[in-house]
């Protein structure tokens, strides 16, 4: 990502004409198009984060006996494709932007995308009449034509009364790439096979289950200034609704579920904006503007465990927008 002039680096446009222009009643406009534009731009990255902190929380619909522990290294690899890696930006929904040919919408990089190369005009009235300025749109971290986002997590079991489990997971602080993330989670999952007598049986051990999970992420973009380290900051929140079953055939279990997720982001730009002298007043605006998504989804889960010993070994898929691979590997304590 080289040439990277961010678009949210309209500020410098206080160099033209600064006495000329109202640039109070400008610049609401201006960052109402910023806002605007970001949520699109950051829109995929926000659904690839609650896909892929919402997967691999469960292994099995039967949960541990009380006191029961199992400790997991776990993984989950999320696929973006490079579909995810652009959006249509159409002007006639902006207030003061278009392209150089005029109005009509066009394809531009989001987050996971790749430069293109375009850029946007703001229109503006001086004295003199109406000036225009350019600035090229940023491109994305864009790492060929499947980006991948993977987390790891520890996760811990606990085994509590009457069908219950605790869970609960720690992603620390890893870099790939132009990304770094962080992730936090604490999940319940209650077993309603749990609710038969002992001489009852059930074919298939069924369970519900519900996540919450604390998702950072530092996109680091590339700017011909060394000093800038410009970067999108992404807080996100997310939770997961599943319902869950598995079968035990000998030191195999196979587990299925169905998972509705939702999430909500808060994002902000970070870096140093050089603005001339007569900007000072508008130095801090940028950093203090917020970009929020939201978003939910189905997803599907498919998977298989297999015993030895205390050990157990774990692979599931999640079907979803952005799926994934989760790949676990965990130990029983108290078994």
């Amino acid at each position: 990502m080289k040439n990277f002039y961010l678009f949210f680096l309209f500020f410098s446009f206080l160099k033209f004409g600064f006495s000329q222009t109202n640039y109070v009643e400008l610049i609401p406009n201006i960052i109402q198009d910023v806002q605007r534009f970001g949520e699109a731009y950051i829109d995929p990255a926000t659904d690839a984060a609650m896909y892929n902190v919402n997967s691999g929380w469960y292994s099995s619909a039967e949960t541990k006996n009380f006191l029961e522990v199992e400790l997991n290294v776990l993984s989950n690899i999320s696929v973006i494709p490079n579909t995810g890696g652009n959006f249509i930006l159409d002007p006639s929904t902006y207030n003061s932007i278009r392209f150089e040919d005029g109005y009509e919408p066009r394809n531009v990089a989001s987050i996971f995308g790749s430069d293109m190369d375009i850029s946007i005009y703001i229109d503006y009235e001086t004295d003199e009449g109406t000036e225009s300025i350019e600035l090229e749109l940023p491109p994305g971290i864009d790492n060929g034509n499947v980006n991948l986002l993977p987390t790891f997590f520890i996760q811990g079991n606990l085994g509590l009364p009457k069908g219950t489990e605790l869970k609960f997971r720690y992603s620390p602080e890893i870099e790939v790439g132009d990304i770094t993330t962080e992730a936090k989670g604490l999940a319940l999952q209650h077993e309603f096979t749990s609710w038969l007598k002992e001489d009852q049986d059930f074919f298939l051990d069924i369970a519900g289950m519900i996540a919450y999970s604390n998702f950072e992420a530092n996109y680091f973009i590339e700017n011909e200034d060394p000093t800038s380290e410009a970067s999108i900051v992404s807080d996100l929140d997310a939770w997961s609704f599943s319902l869950i079953a598995s079968k035990d055939l000998n030191n195999f279990t196979f587990f299925g579920g169905l998972d509705y997720s939702t999430a909500k982001s808060i994002s902000n730009f970070q870096g140093i904006y050089t603005l001339p002298e007569e900007g000072e007043m508008f130095q801090n605006v940028l950093d203090q503007i917020e970009i929020e998504n939201k978003t939910n989804g189905f997803s599907g889960t498919l998977g298989i465990n297999y015993l030895f010993g205390s050990f157990v070994t774990k692979l599931a898929v999640n079907l979803q927008k952005y799926s994934n691979l989760s790949i676990a590997v965990g130990y029983h304590f108290g078994k």
